[in-house]
């Protein structure tokens, strides 16, 4: 007795076929190891150590807090702005500070003269706090004079009318 194998067995038995072959080599050909670089997380670091060091390159507050006494005829002064300029700050409390930096007021002399040796403008910017005690002004432009600095400049916040 013969059997007959209908056309649907021969789809469903098990066999060799030639796609089904080719595909067996292939994942056999297929490394085993994930060979895809990922360089995100890389690029995330290199952009939080570049923000990093951007703000240790500067101050992140330019200037030293202090109340400026108000007035009604006050006039810009451009070159206070300037990186080089050489701005002295006195604190309410009497605390001195030269370009952003907290000095003595003995120490002030010294820094003025290595400013203008270094080629700052001979002026000095003054911010004094309107709740600054005199004594404590007075001896800060006392410093200034004996630098030999005969152009200070009071900075002020200008009123409106």
């Amino acid at each position: 007795m013969k059997e007959e194998v209908s056309f649907m067995d021969r789809e469903m038995a098990p066999g060799w076929s030639p796609s089904r072959a080719a595909a067996r080599k292939e994942a056999k050909r297929k490394p085993v190891f994930y060979t895809y670089l990922n360089l995100w997380p890389f690029v995330a670091v290199l952009l939080v150590l570049l923000i990093v060091f951007m703000e240790g390159l500067g101050p992140i507050h330019t200037d030293i807090p202090v109340d400026l006494p108000s007035s009604f005829h006050g006039t810009a002064q451009p070159k206070g702005l300037a990186e080089d300029a050489m701005k002295v700050y006195v604190a309410r409390d009497g605390r001195v500070a030269f370009r952003n930096i907290r000095v003595q007021a003995k120490s002030l002399e010294i820094l003025i003269l290595g400013a203008v040796g270094e080629g700052a403008e001979r002026k000095v910017y003054l911010a004094v706090d309107s709740r600054a005690k005199y004594a404590d002004a007075a001896a800060v432009v006392d410093a200034i004079g004996k630098a030999g600095i005969r152009e200070i400049c009071f900075l002020v916040d200008k009123r409106e009318e």
